[in-house]
């Protein structure tokens, strides 16, 4: 565990943010399998999965234009600006359903939601897409609320949508776990003063992207474990 500065540990939770890419679904293999389909239709070079990895973390958007950064010669920008909009559209259309939810994520969805926490979504993807995701992997009934881009002045790393999210779910800084996969969503949560638990798992370059952090796992059934603990750990006289 990381060493934290003005937060509070001990705190009951009572609210539990997720990161969508990444941390709830693996949507990386999909994304890039359909970004370098439009590079190679348009005549330009693909690119390797590894070199878009962290660029997802800022959203589908800025995911597209590393790959277009990324070409040998620079790619005129209202070429860029139509592959940009075609990458979006065939991906919306063909292959957004082939995102796959982590191991023992809908376990660990129910537990929390047995435990009287609410939960919620704070993602820079769009909304739309992140809707179709919950709904077609029959997760979307565990959250009370997504917050997503365009939502808040200001997307991850700013504090904005976790602090928008917090607003809405009537929920505060000192009660909530923002989980996430990467520094982006690491650094949202220390400057808005949330603790933050890392998914080893998904697109963060290394460990140390995600700290600082209270917990770190690669499987949701050791979150869902040490949420429990923790909860069991700090119950004053029952939850409230």
């Amino acid at each position: 565990m990381s060493k934290l500065s003005n937060m509070l540990t001990n705190e009951q939770l009572k609210t539990v943010l997720f990161d969508v890419d990444g941390t709830l679904f693996d949507t990386l293999p999909s994304l890039a399998a359909v970004n370098n389909l439009v590079l190679k239709q348009a005549g330009l070079r693909e690119v390797s999965t590894p070199l878009l990895r962290a660029a997802l973390n800022e959203g589908l958007r800025a995911m597209f234009r590393k790959s277009i950064a990324l070409q040998m010669a620079p790619v005129d920008d209202e070429l860029a600006s139509t592959l940009e909009n075609e990458f979006l559209k065939q991906y919306m259309q063909d292959w957004l359903a082939a995102a796959t939810l982590y191991p023992h994520l809908h376990e660990t969805l129910s537990t929390l939601k047995s435990l009287g926490l609410k939960l919620g979504i704070c993602t820079n993807r769009d909304r739309a897409s992140t809707e179709y995701l919950l709904a077609q992997s029959r997760v979307a009934e565990f959250f009370e609320l997504i917050v997503g881009l365009g939502d808040a002045p200001h997307p991850k790393p700013a504090v904005d949508p976790l602090l928008l999210a917090l607003e809405r779910m009537g929920g505060t800084t000192a009660d909530a776990l923002f989980v996430g996969d990467s520094s982006i969503d690491a650094t949202c949560a220390r400057l808005a003063h949330v603790r933050f638990a890392g998914h080893l798992g998904g697109y963060a370059v290394q460990s140390a992207d995600l700290e600082p952090n209270v917990f770190v796992f690669s499987d949701y059934g050791t979150l869902a474990n040490w949420i429990v603990g923790h909860q069991a750990a700090t119950d004053g006289g029952g939850h409230s």
